[in-house]
């Protein structure tokens, strides 16, 4: 949707147009209304095809007292010198500067930045660096990922230092053991100076995609390799001290070899569940924004409409699954009341899907998503509500400390907007892949029509 900072290409502006419009806004007097409006000057004529007018102007015959008042006016202002335009210099907002945190707060949690909101230092930037980007919203779509990636860089720092400290709690282990438990603190560290290097590329669309994939990757599937460790057999020589003090002190303990490492794993087990929980039912809610999003950017395309209905039951099975355990070992009603709001959320959002599977104009698909998203974060927060409560009662009940619950909460969220830059770009490179493979092929045409035919028999 064009805004008050597009760029009408039919005047003959192009892409550069804004940045001369930021310089001149920059170097105009303060007292200057018109220049503190960064791309009024978007909205005028090109200077070239004024000047011809301007010239025929002023070698037209003047009326004779008109002529004798500007004589008038040029003697009495021959003496005062025009005034020398004082120059104002900006500092670019940088990156980690505390004001563009704050726009990136503002941006971020959002499905779509409107194009009078990309700032003069960004379309400066992009002008230099990506010429070929001058759709105000694709502008405006590459400034929204730069804000989201640096929300989740700095959420990443807290989480590195939470998972260094959930790996050194605990009973003493084996130095193997306590490196695969150090390994997803590894994983997250690493991912955080990745993220916080690639905002300097933030206008390099296809290069950062590529490094923030294969570092999301590993990030992803670090913990899942550490839990694949039989942790229970690093305690075979407690249970063994375990039954020689309580034959010395003639306690009758009758604890058996298979019931201790069924509670060791069963503690583990726990373990597993915080640290993976947050991950696996993380992927849905980002596949959704990560639709919305590319529906709001190409709202002719039909594919993220489709990845909408598929990707909602899907979130409402696994969090089912997952919410299982934590509610059989606490009873909690909350968790009930968590599952039910967040499994009508996901109805609902799979029944608007369905509008979204069909080529919209960029008005209609902006007003249809808003409104359906705006009811799916109600449902979505209620959930939350309900969940979190029960989460603090399953971590109270086994003593697992108010840490994890912070950190289970901060992984959660952090991965959901992660997900949303992660599933966007590969549904943006996933439409452009197919779409560059698409050639006339009669074969191909005939067969697709045969079956949309036997499709509408079977259906009649």
């Amino acid at each position: 949707m064009a805004g008050p900072g597009d760029v009408p290409v039919s005047h003959g502006v192009l892409a550069q147009e804004p940045l001369a419009n930021a310089q001149a806004a920059e170097q105009a007097p303060h007292g200057n209304a018109v220049a503190q409006v960064p791309y009024v000057a978007a909205a005028v004529p090109h200077v070239d095809a004024v000047a011809p007018a301007l010239q025929a102007g002023a070698q037209a015959p003047q009326a004779p007292h008109l002529a004798s008042a500007a004589e008038a006016a040029g003697k009495a202002q021959a003496p005062a010198e025009a005034p020398t335009p004082r120059q104002t210099t900006t500092i670019p907002i940088e990156t980690l500067s505390g004001q563009f945190v704050r726009i990136s707060l503002w941006r971020a949690f959002r499905l779509q930045i409107h194009s009078r909101e990309v700032l003069r230092s960004e379309r400066k930037t992009l002008a230099e660096d990506a010429e070929h980007i001058v759709d105000p919203e694709q502008q405006a779509f590459l400034a929204w990922r730069r804000s989201v990636l640096l929300l989740v860089a700095m959420a990443f720092v807290p989480l590195t230092v939470l998972r260094f400290i959930e790996a050194f709690q605990g009973p003493p282990l084996p130095t193997s053991a306590r490196m695969f438990l150090l390994l997803p603190a590894f994983a997250e560290g690493l991912f955080c100076v990745i993220a916080f290097d690639q905002l300097k590329n933030w206008t390099k669309w296809k290069k950062q995609r590529r490094v923030l994939f294969f570092a999301w990757a590993f990030f992803m599937f670090a913990p899942f390799l550490v839990y694949l460790y039989p942790f229970r057999g690093d305690f075979e020589g407690n249970f063994r001290l375990a039954k020689q003090a309580a034959a010395a002190g003639g306690l009758p303990i009758g604890l058996k070899r298979s019931t201790f490492e069924y509670g060791v794993g069963l503690v583990f087990g726990v373990q597993a569940l915080l640290a993976l929980g947050p991950k696996v039912i993380s992927l849905m809610p980002g596949l959704i924004r990560a639709s919305i999003v590319s529906k709001l950017l190409f709202p002719g395309m039909s594919a993220p409409g489709w990845l909408m209905i598929l990707a909602a039951p899907l979130y409402a099975l696994f969090a089912y699954i997952i919410v299982l355990l934590p509610y059989q070992i606490t009873g909690s009603w909350y968790f009930v009341a968590g599952n039910v709001f967040l499994l009508a959320a996901q109805i609902f959002i799979a029944w608007s899907g369905r509008v979204f599977t069909t080529p919209l104009d960029s008005s209609d698909a902006h007003d249809r998503i808003h409104r359906a998203w705006l009811a799916y974060i109600l449902l979505m927060s209620v959930a939350a509500g309900f969940l979190v409560f029960g989460l603090y009662e399953f971590i109270t009940e086994l003593e697992l400390g108010i840490i994890r619950i912070f950190s289970g909460v901060l992984s959660f969220f952090s991965n959901v907007l992660l997900l949303t830059l992660i599933f966007t770009d590969g549904i943006v490179g996933g439409m452009s892949y197919f779409r560059k493979r698409v050639f006339p092929d009669p074969r191909r045409e005939q067969l697709l029509r045969d079956s949309e035919q036997k499709l509408d028999r079977f259906s009649t």
